[in-house]
């Protein structure tokens, strides 16, 4: 006699092997094709039923649930990749500020400079100088120049006295202020917004930007078309203590953060 569970697997590990190629409901292939070993091996125990079918569809829904498990395994090892390559291609490149470029006149008497690990330059551990220019990846390649001008730690006074409401900062809190110059050298046009600018204390802990009224915030420049640049603050508040012993954070959006000196 036919044997219909032997049929029924037989064309679902079918399909099953079919999606299992399919990348997001390769998933789905594989549930598809462990219903249907489950019904090939059924249809293996039937008495008086034709017995070769049954193998067939056993051995097909077999092999589709193992090559949907590794196909999964491909796709998400493949992706993972991807992003970390993708993180990897916006890490900032450096540019020393003017004052320690080269042409300046060599001083016998002044003792051996440090030599600087351009590894780990823009750690936290090893911040760069403020001054220093960073090439940042976006989307398109190499989209911003950055270059954090100056740093003022206390800038209470001035927040308190642009807009009566802007907020007293919290207790043992002040109001600091990142100076900032932004270049868009990318192929069409970019807004600052793509840019996050942060502050970690000496503890470890981040500090994000301040919605306070102020002019000439970098908040406030809208697009730029290349290569168009501007400058601007960005206002973030940061414990009173400690505050020269931290590091600003500069980075595009989901990318790893370039860390500079305080001050």
């Amino acid at each position: 006699m036919p044997n219909g569970l032997g049929i029924a697997a037989l064309v679902v590990g079918a399909v099953g092997l079919g999606l299992s190629f399919i990348p997001l409901i390769g998933g789905l292939g594989g549930f598809i094709a462990f219903v249907g070993l489950v019904l090939g091996v059924v249809a293996l125990f039937l008495r008086g039923r034709r017995k070769g079918i049954a193998v067939a569809g056993t051995v097909v829904s077999g092999i589709a649930l193992v090559l949907s498990i590794a196909m999964g395994l491909f796709y998400t090892a493949a992706f993972v990749a991807s992003v970390d390559q993708a993180v990897e291609d916006r890490a900032p490149s450096v540019v020393e500020p003017e004052d320690q470029a080269a042409g300046a006149p060599a001083d016998d008497t002044a003792p051996p400079a440090e030599q600087v690990d351009e590894a780990t330059a823009g750690s936290r551990e090893n911040p760069s100088a403020l001054g220093t220019t960073i090439s940042v990846e976006g989307g398109d390649g190499v989209d911003w120049e950055i270059t954090p001008t100056s740093a003022l730690l206390d800038v209470t006074a001035q927040v308190k006295a642009a807009n009566t409401f802007n907020p007293d900062p919290a207790p043992g809190n002040v109001y600091a202020q990142l100076n900032v110059h932004v270049k868009y050298v990318g192929p069409d046009s970019g807004s600052p917004s793509e840019l996050v600018f942060t502050y970690v204390s000496d503890e470890g802990r981040e500090y994000n930007g301040s919605f306070v009224v102020m002019d000439g915030q970098l908040s406030d420049v809208s697009e730029l078309f290349s290569p168009g640049e501007a400058d601007g603050s960005v206002i973030i508040e940061i414990p009173a203590d400690g505050a020269d012993q931290g590091v600003w954070g500069v980075e595009y959006v989901w990318g790893d953060p370039h860390f500079f000196a305080a001050v």
